[in-house]
């Protein structure tokens, strides 16, 4: 007879075939994988935090001169980060006691700049320890590990880029800079025999691109 021949498919051959179909979309979606791979394997890899120095685009704003409000200037370094014995929780430097340590030592020059990195850095260096204490504690629980290490890690970034920040105003000119970089705020202090609104908008326009910071967090401070 000529008419339509109806084929019928057993349980085993429509097992058979599900599984065809779910291999091919396996080795669409693995091909589709690899290529994504490759294309971004071609592409340079980020230069931060220099590329993020090298911006254009960033908020524009006004920055008086000099030092601004000292909300801005005493806000402490604290994390939520906890002490081995859970007690007490793990504080960083704070900007007013680093600036009257270096202030005690050394009243102006280049010799203040010398004396506030020293400062910076002990404390720093405090919190740095007090942090691979909690990491490296049995005792330490899960959660207070992950912070730990992940303040450890932010505190290296934000080390690395106040060194970068430092030579960057230093090449705009300036005599010598200091930077100290706190989760809300970053303090930068200036030496410059003037230091007018332009220096200001300058020096605050490359920290907030730099930092991701708003102008309103950045405490500049002109130094002779």
């Amino acid at each position: 007879m000529g008419g339509r021949r109806v084929i019928n498919i057993g349980d085993k051959g429509r097992v058979i075939i599900a599984l065809l179909l779910t291999f091919g979309v396996l080795a669409y979606l693995v091909q589709g994988d690899r290529k994504g791979s490759q294309q971004a394997g071609s592409e340079p890899p980020p230069e931060w935090p220099v590329q993020q120095l090298n911006q254009q685009a960033g908020q524009q704003g006004s920055q008086p001169a000099g030092q601004s409000s000292a909300s801005n200037a005493t806000t402490s370094e604290a994390t939520k980060v906890t002490a081995p014995d859970g007690d007490q929780a793990v504080s960083g430097p704070k900007a007013e006691d680093i600036l009257q340590g270096a202030s005690a030592k050394a009243s102006g020059g280049a010799a203040f700049f010398i004396e506030y990195r020293l400062e910076r850095d002990r404390q720093r260096s405090q919190q740095i320890a007090l942090l691979k204490q909690i990491i490296d504690n049995p005792n330490s629980g899960g959660e207070g590990k992950q912070e730990a290490q992940k303040r450890l890690v932010e505190l290296t970034q934000q080390m690395d880029l106040e060194m970068q920040l430092e030579k960057l105003i230093v090449a705009k000119g300036y005599k010598d800079a200091a930077v100290f970089i706190q989760p809300n705020a970053v303090n930068v202090i200036v030496m410059a025999d003037k230091f007018g609104d332009e220096d200001a908008n300058k020096i605050g326009d490359l920290v907030s691109r730099s930092t991701g910071r708003p102008r309103e967090q950045i405490t500049m401070i002109n130094k002779k």
